[in-house]
């Protein structure tokens, strides 16, 4: 997507939020933030001085009326689950079945909408949660390497100030032997007009935009060398990022 030609042109003296390239540029400007564009692995991003305080932030996220049994939310989030539920499917076809998968829902909010689906029929998996703000008290879960057989995180990485440092913590709680990351969040894509028409860009607490070619340089650099990351697209808005042990 090519940065908006109206945009004021302006050296910066900050790097990509995501890759920590210092090769960015002025992407788009509305009435209250500006927009900057990764050209190494086309990240969106709110420079820091836009960030709000973790007071302002979790006032907005008190906003929330995501409660458990409201169909209309849990088909959203189905939209994560459906897949996973594919990938195990898949891995039980494969002659890798996995008694009671484990998992943890991160950033789950204050109400675990999502680890509560995962943890009922048809799924029955085995649910930890972890956030931030609300289950600050589970923060051990981060320090499990190796444990998980999936995380998920829904709504979550469009908030993250240091994304890679998150996705790197979640990648070593993951099992290399057969593991998968599910990350759902609006990828950027399409025209300049279409960006500043996107709904995503209202919310304040929303700084970092993640493109498809964003996923794929995370796949590229997430893994150790004894492991691989397949990314694998689901719709607009969902990506499986697979988790091998590395052929010798």
């Amino acid at each position: 997507m090519e940065p908006d030609p109206h945009a004021e042109k302006k050296r910066v003296s900050f790097v990509c939020r995501l890759c920590a390239s210092p090769s960015v540029t002025l992407f788009y400007t509305d009435r209250t933030r500006e927009y900057f564009q990764c050209n190494h692995c086309s990240l969106v991003f709110v420079p820091d001085r836009f960030l709000l305080s973790s007071a302002d932030e979790k006032a907005l996220y008190d906003l929330h009326q995501n409660i458990p049994g409201d169909a209309r939310y849990e088909k959203f989030l189905s939209r994560a689950a459906e897949p996973l539920a594919e990938y195990f499917s898949s891995m039980q076809n494969s002659g890798k079945p996995l008694s009671q998968p484990k998992g943890l829902d991160f950033g789950c909010g204050p109400a675990p909408v999502l680890a509560n689906m995962l943890s009922n029929p048809p799924y029955n998996y085995s649910m930890d949660v972890y956030d931030l703000y609300y289950f600050p008290e589970t923060r051990h879960c981060l320090t499990r390497e190796s444990y998980y057989d999936f995380i998920v995180a829904t709504e979550v990485v469009e908030h993250l100030q240091d994304p890679m440092s998150v996705l790197q913590t979640l990648w070593r709680c993951i099992r290399p032997d057969g593991g998968v990351l599910v990350i759902m969040t609006k990828r950027v894509h399409g025209t300049i007009e279409r960006f500043r028409g996107w709904h995503y860009i209202r919310d304040p607490s929303h700084i970092t935009f993640f493109h498809s070619e964003s996923f794929q340089w995370i796949a590229n650099s997430l893994p150790s060398s004894g492991d691989t990351c397949e990314a694998r697209f689901v719709g607009t808005d969902v990506v499986l990022l697979v988790k091998r042990i590395r052929a010798s």
